[in-house]
């Protein structure tokens, strides 16, 4: 339809073009057969004018009225006449031959004293050329007006007037316009013939071009177009089939190659914008690869996980597991609201290594505990001792397919960086005590830099203690060392019962403690420390025994007793060295008098 309508417009355009060379030829041709017309009438009355002026002189009158007949009987003259001023009849009378005005024209000029030309007839009946011309009085040429008349320069004595037949000019004009309207329209009809067998002989081609290029644009692109008659029409069906099988080849390669990378969260039909969708999507992957390298744990992996379930999904409701496939340990690393199942004594989405969604089974997971809620687990293996869970929740049923989708998204960006977590999990392996599962040693000296920085910046107070059980070697004789670790273990739990959540615990060496606590003035340190010894007045329970040690505690004071975090480390010990000389079961501060490292 837009093609008709096309050449329909460039149609309408030649014609228009055409017309308006017409109306510019008729108008040209009328004006020059009018300039025509008034060159012959002006000579006839200046010719009248210098006759009549000359018989004048001599007097003889009857010349005036022959001459006037024998204009006449000229071919294409109709009439001439002369006409007299009032004035001039006033002086000389009205003369032997009327003389008068016949009409309005020469009223006109005798009143102005300005020529009036008039073209009076139709295009298919005679045409007339009238002129009427002033005879002015003048004192200056050959002849002075005013010695005869009486009168002044520039008056109207009278006035010459002369009709004359145009129909040759007419017909000569219309015979040319003919001609050139005749010529223009058999060049506009052959050049619409050979513009339209142009057109016809690429129409097809052009056509197909047009259906290849919408297929194209909604995803196909397998359409191909049939090979046409003409030449060029030939090469153009040709390269554009090859263009589109290299597109087609190309975009269906490199999906498949794509789909082994990535999981893409938006199947379209047009293979194209799968594609782009599938880069966009590895661009944010790498992006996502490339932060985590600069993260310094693996609380910040977990971190950026939690923010693209938040953001890139707006999810809400989700739990967060480490599961150890080797000794079926499981660790809750986050929860972002409630944790709706029972997934720390065993889960059923890490045994499957698969997916657990409550949208395709009744009892998908039997251990969730709210049976209206709906959920989606899923597990994505890291190395042999690491599996991460992810489980969702919602009671909104048709959010299960959006959750799912999510998932396995999340499934890309977790992949991509596994190297990255393995890397940060070990990092946090070494720096872990693997018994009590606090800080260790490793890690209290990596810390330590970090407080000097910020106290430099900050002044912020810090109270260090080195803890000890006394004798604990007896433990260790009087019942074996299962009994010794859980001791430990309940010993690393009385401390973190006694600190604040922003304090730092580190298992520093045997059933050595230190801790390093944040903000604090001396007697709230002493305080702290106070309250952990008196802990362990109760009986340590392990099994069957019960158990009744006591500890001694060093305490230091930084940046007050030293700005460096390790010697305040090293004056703790050697204040805690002096509460076991002292029998133990005591906090002591340390005294650079008197406790000489």
């Amino acid at each position: 339809m837009k093609k008709e309508k096309t050449f329909f417009s460039f149609i309408m355009s030649i014609i228009a073009v055409m017309v308006l060379f017409v109306a510019i030829l008729v108008a040209t041709f009328r004006y020059m057969g009018l300039q025509s017309a008034e060159s012959r009438a002006l000579l006839a009355t200046q010719i009248i004018q210098e006759s009549l002026t000359s018989h004048m002189i001599t007097g003889s009158a009857e010349y005036q009225n022959e001459l006037l007949k024998q204009l006449e009987s000229l071919d294409n003259v109709k009439h001439a006449w002369v006409v007299r001023s009032d004035a001039l009849n006033r002086q000389y009378g009205k003369g032997v031959y009327l003389q008068e005005s016949r009409d309005d024209i020469d009223r006109a000029v005798l009143r102005e004293g300005k020529t009036v030309t008039d073209v009076s007839g139709k295009l298919f009946s005679d045409t007339l050329y009238r002129i009427s011309v002033p005879y002015v009085a003048t004192e200056k040429g050959k002849i002075d007006c005013l010695s005869c008349h009486d009168a002044k320069a520039g008056d109207t004595l009278g006035a010459v007037s002369l009709e004359i037949d145009i129909n040759d000019l007419k017909v000569t004009g219309l015979l040319a316009i003919s001609t050139a309207i005749v010529f223009f329209i058999l060049l506009t009809y052959y050049l619409l013939k050979m513009v339209w067998r142009f057109i016809v002989s690429y129409k097809e081609t052009l056509n197909a071009v047009a259906v290849t290029m919408e297929k194209a644009e909604g995803g196909d692109y397998t359409y191909r177009i049939e090979q046409s008659e003409s030449a060029d029409g030939y090469y153009a069906a040709m390269w554009t089939n090859a263009v589109m099988e290299k597109l087609h080849s190309t975009l269906s390669e490199s999906g498949k190659k794509m789909g082994t990378l990535i999981k893409l969260d938006q199947i379209n039909s047009d293979p194209l914008y799968t594609l782009k969708s599938g880069i966009d999507q590895l661009y944010e992957v790498e992006h996502f690869r490339t932060a985590i390298e600069k993260d310094q744990s693996i609380e910040e992996v977990y971190g950026r996980i939690i923010a693209l379930l938040r953001t890139r999904w707006t999810l809400s409701d989700f739990n967060i597991l480490e599961v150890n496939p080797r000794d079926k340990t499981t660790h809750l690393i986050h929860s972002e609201k409630n944790l709706l199942c029972d997934a720390l004594s065993g889960c059923r989405a890490d045994r499957l290594s698969g997916i657990i969604d409550s949208s395709q089974c009744e009892v998908a997971c039997p251990k969730m505990i709210d049976p209206d809620v709906h959920y989606v687990c899923r597990s994505y293996p890291i190395v042999d001792d690491l599996d991460i869970v992810i489980s969702l929740v919602t009671y909104d049923a048709r959010a299960i397919g959006n959750i799912r989708s999510a998932l396995e998204q999340l499934g890309n960006y977790i992949n991509a960086s596994r190297l990255q977590i393995i890397n940060k999990k070990l990092q946090q392996t070494v720096r872990v005590d693997s018994l009590t599962q606090l800080y260790n040693r490793i890690y209290l000296e990596e810390i330590s830099k970090l407080i000097v920085a910020q106290s430099t910046r900050t002044i912020i107070p810090y109270g260090i203690l080195m803890i000890d059980m006394d004798q604990f070697n007896v433990i260790n004789h009087s019942y074996d060392h299962q009994i010794g670790d859980e001791v430990i273990k309940a010993i690393a739990r009385n401390i973190q019962e006694a600190i604040r959540k922003g304090d730092i615990l580190v298992r520093y060496s045997g059933d050595t403690f230190a801790v390093i606590l944040y903000d604090y003035e001396r007697e709230e340190v002493l305080a702290v420390a106070e309250a952990i010894r008196a802990s362990f007045k109760k009986k340590i329970r392990v099994n069957t025994y019960a158990i009744l040690k006591t500890v001694s505690i060093g305490v230091s004071l930084f940046p007050t007793q030293t700005p460096d975090v390790i010697e305040g480390i090293e004056f703790a010990k050697r204040a805690l060295l002096e509460a076991k000389h002292q029998g133990g079961n005591i906090v002591l501060e340390y005294d650079p008098k008197t406790m000489l490292i």
